[in-house]
């Protein structure tokens, strides 16, 4: 491990500013969770939101209220979305897994599915220390569609 990489400092989200001019440590985290947060702002945006990334982001906002994509096709769509983007996104991790499952959300009053919630894992090594990774996330999906 680099000098660089030994002192390099990330900062966590939200970022409190206030602090952060004053040189107070609380805006700053660990790899493990920079790593986290990145993860989870790659499964959060779709793809061209960046404009200076269009490769930044995941399938997932396209297929939101696909109503003919059936539930396996997603996933598997949905799982190479995600695992090309945080490889190609996240260069501190050594990637080996992403794994996502859609659940149903019913809504009980209306006996019915309205939603579906997006299980999403993922399990890498960090590459500067060779540390397991393990990232799980749970995303409500689309009201009323698929």
């Amino acid at each position: 491990m680099n000098y660089i990489q030994k002192n390099m400092k990330y900062l966590k989200y939200p970022i409190h500013f206030s602090s952060l001019l004053k040189g107070s440590k609380e805006n700053y985290c660990e790899t493990q969770e920079s790593i986290a947060y990145n993860i989870m702002l790659i499964v959060t945006t779709s793809f061209g939101e960046i404009p200076e990334k269009q490769d930044f982001g995941t399938i997932i906002w396209d297929l939101e209220f696909n109503q003919h994509i059936k539930k396996r096709d997603w996933e598997e769509m949905v799982k190479n979305s995600l695992f090309d983007s945080i490889s190609k996104n996240e260069k501190r991790l050594n990637l080996t897994n992403v794994e996502i499952t859609l659940d149903e959300i019913s809504d009980k009053e209306l006996k019915m599915s309205i939603r579906r919630k997006a299980n999403i894992v993922v399990k890498g090594i960090i590459k500067s220390s060779l540390i397991p990774f393990n990232f799980h996330t749970k995303l409500n999906i689309s009201p009323i569609s698929q």
